[in-house]
Order: structure tokens, then C-alpha cells, then sequence
């Protein structure tokens, strides 16, 4: 995507040299930022329909706004392949999780031995909650010890979180995992199949509430120390479900969890950073009627759980309204 936004702009100028084009994308990339307004913009979120993606179209329609004659792509994604297009200058803007960004600035967990470079922060939009619903009898995850459980399926972050607490707890290699996506969870659980189903991602979810409205069960909550642990080594935040957002919740849930950041590369200049961030913040709104879960994004969020080097454009914004003040 680079190599042909910066064919467009060399072809409106009439130049572009042989030793340029040998150079490769990362030149001709830079050369392209150097435009006073964009060209061409690149966002990837998460899967067609969810909260990624559709936050995603609608940042891409606001830059349209912005820049009216600039052209758009977004595309589906996930959260780990997102941070690898960023780093290789094939995605201008792209959505993951907090927990990843860390790990790709660091090279760790995810990215060990891998870190990814010029990684920029712009914002945080909204919470990931890990959600676990178990059998009556189970009052913690050390209770899932010899039982069968339904975490997901590989490569879901859920899956990924699951077992993280499991090693925390000391039960790793002590539960039986059937391995399913969430469509499939809600009749294991029903069927008594399996004790417990995890989640994660935006809430009430779906699926937990689907669980709770025909079977016999309720959430695990975790102890203030297990929460932290999780944050210390995976990069985990501590969250809480407020009682009532699943059916039959009755009190508030203490959980582990992520938040949503967007994230671009140092290379895009900071006018085009700071234009879109202000833009994107007074027109959050538009966030919230592509996706209910945006409404999360408030001034407490909005530089929630970040650990990178904000973008400067983004970072100009947020020192304009009062929103970081160092």
C-alpha cells in the first residue's frame, strides 16, 4: 500500500528516480508523508461486523471528512498481525490490544526477540474483560482443577488469557480443554460438558449472557493479587464487570482484561496525526452508533493502559484539552 500511495504522489510531481524505486517502500513511504495532506490511508481492524473493524470505517470516514480527497482501505485483521503490517509500513493505522502493543515495543511474550520498531500510540477506545462462567460449586479458578473447560479455540486471545491464569493459579496441566469457538460454548455448558466457558472482549457479551439465561451458573471473580501478577508479567490491566451486566449478575466482578489501542508509526506526519485525533475524539459519537461498546471511550480511557511513546500529533492533542499533562 505505501509503494502505491507514493507512485501517486511522485506521478503528480514527475519524478521519481530509478535509485529511489531501488531503495524500496520505507523510502518511498517517507518521501510520501512528506505531503501536506494524505494521499492515501491504510486502517485495519478486527473481524467484518465487530467493534475493531467498524471503528476502523468509521475513523476512515471521518479522514474523509478531514481530507476529502484522500482514499481509504480497511481491512479485517487481529490484534498480533495488526502490529506486524504497522511495523512493516503496510498499514498507516491499525487496532489491538494494549497487552500486544507492550509486547511488540519490548520483543516480548508474543514478539520475543522480535520487537517492532517506530511503534506509535494515538488512543485507547474501550475495554476487553476476561469473562468466565462456571458451574454453581466452582468458586474460583483454582476450582477448575481436574475438570473440562471451554476456553476457545487456537489462536483466540481468550484461549491465550485463559491459560495465562491458569499458570498463575498453579492448575495448568490440571483441567481438560475442548477447544471450540463461541458459538459451540453455550451447549457444552448446558450439557454439562464442560464447567466452565471463558470470553473475552467487549460487554455483556453474547455468549456469557446466552450461558446465564439457560443453565446454572455465574462468574469467576479474581483476588487483587492475581491481577496483579497477570499485569506484571502479560501486561493485563484489572477491570470490573459491574453488577448487572450479565443476566443474574448481582455484584461486581473483578477480572483481568485489556484495552483497544490504536496505534500508528512515527513516519506519518504529526499534522496528519494530531488533525485525526481531534477529529476522531469531538466525533466520538459516530464510534458509538457503529458500535455500542464505544461508549467506553472517555476521558478516563483515552490514554488508558498505554506504554508506548504516544504519536507527537496525538500527544499535542491530548496536552490541548488537559487530558495529559505531562
Amino acid at each position: 500500500m505505501t509503494i502505491k500511495l507514493a507512485r501517486r504522489s511522485f506521478l503528480k510531481t514527475g519524478v521519481m528516480s530509478a535509485a529511489a524505486i531501488a531503495m524500496g517502500p520505507k523510502l518511498l513511504g517517507s518521501m510520501a508523508y512528506a505531503a501536506e495532506t494524505p494521499d492515501y490511508l491504510t486502517l485495519v481492524g478486527g473481524g467484518q461486523g465487530g467493534a475493531w473493524y467498524l471503528g476502523a470505517a468509521t475513523m476512515a470516514e471521518i479522514a474523509k471528512n478531514l481530507w476529502p480527497n484522500v482514499s481509504t482501505t480497511v481491512t479485517p485483521g487481529g490484534s498480533l498481525a495488526n502490529l506486524q503490517a504497522v511495523g512493516g509500513r503496510r498499514i498507516d493505522i491499525a487496532y489491538s490490544f494494549a497487552m500486544d502493543v507492550t509486547a511488540a515495543q519490548h520483543g516480548n511474550l508474543s514478539f520475543e526477540g522480535r520487537p517492532i520498531e517506530g511503534l506509535r500510540a494515538i488512543m485507547s477506545t474501550n475495554a476487553a474483560y476476561l469473562s468466565t462462567v462456571a458451574k454453581p460449586d466452582i468458586t474460583s479458578y483454582s476450582d477448575l482443577a481436574g475438570m473440562s473447560v471451554a476456553p476457545g479455540s487456537s489462536g483466540m486471545t481468550g484461549l491465550a488469557t485463559f491459560r495465562n491464569v491458569l499458570k498463575e493459579v498453579g492448575i495448568a496441566d490440571q483441567v481438560k480443554e475442548v477447544n471450540t469457538d463461541y458459538p459451540e460454548m453455550s451447549g457444552l455448558f448446558s450439557d454439562g460438558i464442560v464447567s466452565s466457558a471463558t470470553v473475552i472482549g467487549s460487554i455483556p457479551h453474547s455468549t456469557i449472557n446466552e450461558i446465564l439465561s439457560t443453565a446454572d451458573g455465574h462468574l469467576l471473580s479474581m483476588d487483587d493479587e492475581l491481577v496483579a501478577r497477570l499485569s506484571e508479567k502479560y501486561n493485563y490491566e484489572r477491570m470490573i464487570i459491574p453488577a448487572g451486566t450479565f443476566t443474574r449478575q448481582k455484584e461486581d466482578i473483578v477480572t483481568a482484561g485489556s484495552v483497544t489501542q490504536i496505534v500508528t508509526h512515527a513516519e506519518l506526519p504529526e499534522e496528519w496525526i494530531y488533525k485525526l485525533t481531534k477529529a476522531t475524539w469531538e466525533n466520538r459519537q459516530r464510534l458509538v452508533q457503529a458500535h455500542p461498546s464505544y461508549k467506553e471511550l472517555t476521558e478516563e480511557m483515552a490514554l488508558k493502559g498505554i506504554r508506548i511513546p504516544l504519536h507527537p500529533g496525538a500527544e499535542q492533542y491530548w496536552h490541548e484539552i488537559g487530558l495529559l499533562n505531562s
